[in-house]
């Protein structure tokens, strides 16, 4: 019952009884026809919502496919269709919205559809772009069924709940593919290909001397023809092997979706992939968080290229949140949430919360019955027992534990008020360097040959621990092993050097701000690594793709020179 319609029932009530108390009968007569034609009008809709809107038929189509796909790409765009049909005896006065997750863009169309007349079905269609890599669920269509006078109003959820797995989008720089075949074949174990000083037997071509070429490969009488020093380019006799490790600690999951800092490493770290493919050179990953690490081994070929980008969308996915306490942000969002999927289960007449004096406070009051409604929603939802829902009512953390599960579910990111920020200080990047300096140990030890590392790791924020990194990589260096690390940055820009008049609005100075701590935490980094020979990206994702092949060619063609400074 709306608003309207009580105050028209307390009107034709407050008339009916002054009526009788004055002997008005007319008035009394009027004001009872009144509330008759309201309890008709009410008798009429809940037909209608219980016996002929559960009669609706729906049914969703992805890029006009009527079986949806079981994957998409992030960075596409996906056309939507949602079809409700069989609505024509049903109220005309209807609000329909296809509940979009955060993961989904909405670049044309709309999700909102207002049905006026008496048409036979509603079609819904918009087109929208995946923003990032993981899972994507489309969970179904919220449902506002009202009368024609207003009087009425109700709220359902019809569920059709299609799922897909998100995988991560790549690109590919320029034509890398070599002009003349090269010879792929691997060693046997035990041969190391740059033991000799040529890395091959065949040549390639010549090529103008660059400083850090061997001696042996200068090309004396072409040089003398040339008046120029020339080099020999020699075919590599096996392919490089690339390996990539990936952060996807808490620091790198915070955010919405396609603003955390995992989902550019994992795009840069796909576009990887593909360029080693494409080489012909195997390539593998290694992705770490705290839960611990999983190993993608070394391939080669489309097929593998494939494998390694389903493990990178499904590292992408969401894992479970660290445990926080309950906020009130929280509470808020999993109750207008509960609303939109689940408003049939806060209907005071199946939600109902018994009355109680204790708490005092209208305020804690107040808290205390929102918190026993989402309870019991949350306790139908995972089919909990009774003994857990009274924990719930009475236990915040383990309510909060739940509730951040219902808006993980929900596909909603690592962002408030699913888990609250928090400084990444010594501990954290503490944590991060363990785990990476032991996947890249693991991964020394076990190298058949020269490998090219690329370390995607949140660094800047732990470049006060970087020293705790430093052993695995002097190690992977002594090995002749080279290493590049890729640095995302907060806002995916490489800081700019330039010296600009400072912005005068707040939210440009705090950019400024942000933009030279991100520069000085740059220079301790790239200090750091540079001592030991390691090369560093820093965002851009142009910057680091090019790096890295740079140090992909240097370690196939056998210089001892490496690639430039920083990307």
């Amino acid at each position: 019952m709306t608003f309207r319609a009580r105050w028209l029932a307390l009107l034709a009530v407050a008339g009916g009884l002054a009526g009788i108390f004055v002997q008005a009968h007319t008035l009394a007569f009027a004001s009872l026809t009144m509330l008759l034609w309201l309890a008709a009008q009410w008798a009429i809709f809940q037909k209608r919502l219980w016996f002929e809107v559960p009669q609706f038929t729906i049914r969703r189509t992805i890029n006009d496919q009527a079986e949806p796909p079981s994957r998409l790409w992030a960075g596409r765009h996906i056309d939507v269709s949602t079809t409700i049909g069989s609505i024509s005896r049903v109220s005309p006065l209807l609000f329909f919205r296809d509940c979009v997750p955060e993961n989904l863009l909405i670049k044309s169309g709309s999700a909102n559809f207002d049905l006026l007349d008496g048409s036979q079905e509603v079609q819904i269609s918009f087109r929208a772009q995946v923003i990032g890599a993981g899972e994507l669920t489309l969970p179904g269509v919220r449902l506002v069924v009202t009368d024609p006078f207003g009087f009425f109003e109700a709220h359902r959820f019809l569920p059709l709940s299609h799922t897909f797995k998100v995988m991560p989008a790549y690109s590919t720089i320029g034509e890398i593919r070599p002009v003349v075949k090269r010879i792929n074949s691997i060693p046997l174990h035990g041969i190391h290909r740059l033991k000799r000083s040529g890395p091959g037997a065949e040549l390639l071509e010549l090529r103008e001397y660059v400083p850090g070429d061997p001696p042996k490969s200068i090309a004396w009488k072409a040089s003398a023809r040339r008046e120029n020093l020339m080099t020999r380019q020699y075919e590599s006799e096996v392919p490089v092997r690339v390996r990539m490790f990936l952060d996807g600690s808490i620091s790198t999951r915070m955010g919405g979706y396609g603003a955390r800092l995992i989902d550019q490493m994992i795009y840069v770290a796909a576009s990887i992939a593909r360029s080693a493919t494409n080489i012909g050179d195997p390539v593998g990953a290694t992705l770490f968080d705290e839960r611990g690490h999983v190993r993608v081994a070394t391939g080669g070929g489309e097929r593998k290229f494939y494998q390694l980008l389903d493990a990178l969308a499904d590292f992408a996915d969401t894992p479970k949140p660290p445990r926080h306490k309950l906020t009130k942000l929280m509470l808020a969002a999993a109750l207008r949430l509960a609303g939109e999927r689940h408003p049939e289960l806060l209907d005071p007449r199946v939600n109902r919360v018994p009355f109680t004096i204790f708490p005092l406070s209208p305020w804690k009051r107040a808290r205390f019955f929102q918190q026993t409604t989402i309870a019991h929603v949350l306790a139908e939802r995972y089919d909990l027992p009774p003994t857990k829902l009274v924990e719930l009512m009475y236990d915040e953390m383990f309510l909060a534990e739940y509730l951040q599960r219902f808006l993980l579910d929900s596909g909603i990111a690592w962002m408030d008020p699913l888990i609250s920020p928090r400084d990444r200080g010594f501990h954290d990047g503490l944590a991060t360097m363990e785990m990476l300096s032991k996947a890249l140990t693991e991964a020394v030890a076990t190298a058949q040959d020269n490998e090219v590392y690329v370390v995607m790791a949140n660094l800047l924020e732990c470049s006060t621990n970087i020293s705790q990194l430093m052993p695995a990589v002097r190690t992977a260096l002594s090995r002749h092993h080279r290493v590049v690390f890729v640095v995302p940055t907060p806002n995916f820009k490489r800081p700019s050097t330039k010296s600009e008049e400072l912005p005068k609005d707040a939210e440009g100075l705090l950019e400024r701000a942000e933009e030279i701590r991100t520069r000085e935490l740059q220079s301790r980094l790239q200090q750091a690594l540079h001592r030991v020979g390691a090369r560093v990206a820093l965002s851009g994702e142009k910057q680091a793709l090019e790096m890295v092949l740079a140090e992909t060619a240097l370690t196939r063609s056998g210089r001892s020179a490496r690639a430039g400074g920083m990307a």
